[in-house]
């Protein structure tokens, strides 16, 4: 295994160790209120830190805030942003990948939208500036293939759009469409690259859907008015396939499926010998 692939496995790992170390010391008596306090003081050292431009020990406090409590996804993001303001790239990458698969769902009481996009589009931004040697792009790419998750792709084909590579950027938003068509950002974001690109009858066509999916998006409404398409109530009607015609094939001059006449009457075929005396 490469060492892409040891990076990603033993981010895997860590987070499990450090849930479970989080689950034994609270399970032996030890207060999770008082963990979870000593967690959010070291954040909060950490945020004073990064304000006043100590990056590196702003850093050293968010790792402090991961140990009590490794399962907050507000302290790996404010990590990256500490690696990053210190260029430790591959660094900063793995925080936010680690924040983004520590957010709880979309729709939950605790779920940051404006944390979730912003550590998204970080992470494509290092990935697509920052990656000399393909390792994370390779990385990337075989954590979508076994993930088949619609979100790996939409990351992997944002992280082409932003290096300029306009092939594997469509790729990979309709791969991620078409693993999952109520994706509304996938939509999105592969409907207005394709209106970025002047190719405006696959933009219709996405951006319809996405705006199916949702009316109140100002962006994916304008994208539609710059192509000549009115968003209102005729976008949502659902297209209807075209009736197929039943034709009937034509006749054959001879039918060679039915027997002869002379095979239907009650005499011999002549090619069969007549019964012996």
């Amino acid at each position: 295994m490469n060492s892409c692939g040891n990076r990603f496995f033993s981010g895997i790992l860590a987070i499990g160790i450090a849930g479970a170390a989080f689950v034994f010391l609270t399970g032996c008596g030890m207060d999770s209120q008082n963990v979870l306090t000593w967690s959010q003081d070291a954040k909060r050292e950490g945020i004073k830190q990064y304000g006043d431009g100590r990056y590196a020990e702003a850093a050293g406090a968010f790792r402090n805030a991961i140990r009590q409590n490794p399962l907050d996804p507000d302290s790996e993001y404010w990590l990256g942003l500490c690696y990053e303001r210190t260029q430790s790239w591959h660094a900063a990458i793995d925080a936010y990948k680690t924040c983004l698969q520590l957010m709880p769902p979309p729709g939950t009481v605790h779920y940051s939208l404006r944390m979730h996009d912003s550590a998204f589009d970080r992470v494509a931004h290092l990935i697509a500036s920052n990656d000399s040697t393909g390792s994370e792009t390779d990385l990337l790419v075989q954590t979508a293939a076994q993930s088949h998750s619609s979100e790996d792709f939409r990351l992997l084909g944002r992280v082409y759009r932003f290096r300029g590579d306009a092939d594997n950027a469509l790729e990979n938003y309709r791969r991620a469409v078409q693993i999952e068509p109520e994706n509304f950002a996938a939509q999105r974001e592969l409907g207005l690259y394709l209106e970025q690109l002047t190719q405006n009858q696959e933009a219709g066509q996405v951006l319809r859907d996405a705006y199916r999916l949702n009316q109140t998006d100002e962006r994916v409404n304008d994208a539609l008015r710059q192509i000549g398409m009115e968003p209102g109530p005729g976008l949502l009607a659902r297209r209807q396939p075209p009736a197929r015609q039943m034709t009937m094939p034509p006749l054959p001059s001879v039918d060679p499926g039915l027997p002869t006449p002379a095979a239907n009457s009650a005499g011999p075929s002549p090619d069969v010998a007549p019964p012996r005396e």
